[in-house]
């Protein structure tokens, strides 16, 4: 009997688990598709939330951000109303399709209003805990017209206004105090200035193995700057260039120095405005030197002040487009210009190298471009462009010079100057086989340099 009693109850254990583990594969079961139908119910009913509310509100973009919704989607607020619609004893059948058919009478806002009750309801039996207010507070709430607050602030600005006395005297204010009012005009004008001078040295013993010439380098030269800008039609730009260089050459037997870089320059230009960057121009450029040019060797003097002096009178339009970091663009197209040459020495040579002999006045009527800009590339790196071109639909006379400047710092610069000049109205002597009636000239500097 022993023998049987192990096995028996074996049997007995086994089949008591595998009676409760049905049993619980039933009740997932049942549970799953209680859950299933819940959920089903849910997206049914707000499919048929959002049919109503396209149907309220059809030209809505965003459906979600109705009015009649504030309560699905504002804080959590338990609303009495709901209850004792649904604990009434002759409320009808909780499913969707026939609580609508039974209220297909009711307006569009009563039937969704209906609808967000029901889902209020769920709520609040499955999560009562998420709801902190109820609607007994917001009842309770007072709300502020904004017509009684701008009231109340009108009477309360008129109480102060009649009690300030009217002030007839400004001497009873400030109590006998001189007041000095004084009306300063906006002043249009930038004015900049820069002084360099450079100096360079060479020399050689006698021994030198490859030879040279012993030479001493100045150059100085003065940049003053005058604009005129009311920010609204009138510009007048005015600027002076003055240079002055000398070098000394032991190879030179007549001269003990030679001016290696003389200029006289005046410019000026008035701009009234026509369009958005368009001005309507009047420009004046003249050029002279200081010194009596020569050349190595040749006792023959080539240029003098005033002889040549040039002068040219333009008109036309200027395009300046506006720039940051006080970069400058100026492109002028100058139909009509007049341009006078007048020699004030009788030297010979100097009429003779600008093809005017036996007069001393020249004028031409042709037109004119003229192009001017000052780029800041990086910091402390400037390039700065000036560009001219005149004919007289006989001959042409022609200018372009480039600076590159670079700013140590306060007194130290460095400087590369280039110059291109074309002008074919001198004599046949000054015509090169290879450049034609091109000229170039250029020179690197490092020396002093003071902005102001």
């Amino acid at each position: 009997m022993n023998k049987y009693l192990f096995p028996l109850l074996f049997l007995m254990i086994f089949w008591g688990g595998a009676q409760a583990l049905a049993q619980h594969s039933v009740s997932v079961a049942a549970y799953s598709r209680d859950a299933s139908a819940i959920v089903s119910k849910y997206k049914k009913e707000l499919i048929q939330l959002q049919k109503n509310v396209t149907e309220v509100v059809p030209d809505s973009d965003d459906k979600s951000m109705s009015p009649y919704l504030f309560r699905l989607f504002g804080p959590g607020v338990f609303y009495r109303s709901v209850l004792d619609d649904k604990l009434r004893m002759n409320y009808p059948s909780l499913d969707a399709e026939s609580r609508f058919q039974s209220t297909d009478m009711m307006d569009d806002r009563q039937r969704i209003n209906t609808s967000i009750d029901k889902v209020l309801f769920g709520a609040y039996a499955e999560h009562p805990e998420r709801f902190h207010y109820h609607d007994a507070q917001i009842a309770a709430e007072s709300t502020v017209s904004s017509n009684s607050v701008m009231e109340t602030k009108a009477e309360d600005l008129a109480s102060i206004f009649n009690k300030v006395e009217e002030i007839k005297d400004v001497a009873q204010v400030v109590d006998n105090v001189e007041v000095d009012l004084q009306i300063r005009k906006p002043n249009f004008w930038t004015t900049t200035g820069k002084f360099s001078l450079q100096f360079t040295q060479n020399y050689f013993s006698e021994n030198w193995y490859k030879g040279g010439n012993n030479n001493v380098t100045l150059l100085s030269n003065l940049v003053l700057e005058a604009k005129y800008d009311d920010q609204k039609r009138v510009q007048w730009d005015n600027k002076l260039d003055l240079r002055l260089g000398f070098v000394t050459a032991t190879s030179d037997s007549i001269h003990r120095y030679l001016t290696n870089n003389d200029k006289i320059y005046l410019f000026s230009k008035l701009g009234i405005k026509a369009a958005k960057n368009w001005f309507y121009t009047v420009s004046f450029e003249a050029n002279s030197q200081f010194l009596p040019g020569h050349k190595a060797n040749d006792r023959r003097t080539y240029s003098k002040f005033m002889a040549p002096l040039d002068v040219y009178v333009s008109l036309g339009m200027d395009w300046k487009p506006k720039f940051k970091n006080g970069n400058t663009f100026s492109l002028a197209l100058l139909p009509l210009s007049y341009k006078m040459r007048y020699i004030t020495d009788d030297e010979e040579a100097i009429h003779a190298s600008y093809n005017m002999r036996g007069k001393d006045f020249q004028q031409d009527f042709g037109s004119k471009i003229e192009f001017n800009s000052k780029i800041k590339i990086v910091k402390d790196f400037t390039w700065k462009c000036r560009f001219y071109y005149f004919t007289s639909y006989e001959y042409v006379e022609s200018e372009m010079e480039n600076v590159l400047s670079f700013q140590f710092n306060k007194y130290i610069s460095s400087e590369v100057y280039t110059l291109w000049r074309f002008d074919d109205n001198r004599s046949r002597k000054y015509y090169d086989d290879t450049l034609g009636f091109f000229q170039f000239k250029e020179y690197f500097t490092l020396g002093l340099a003071y902005n102001f």
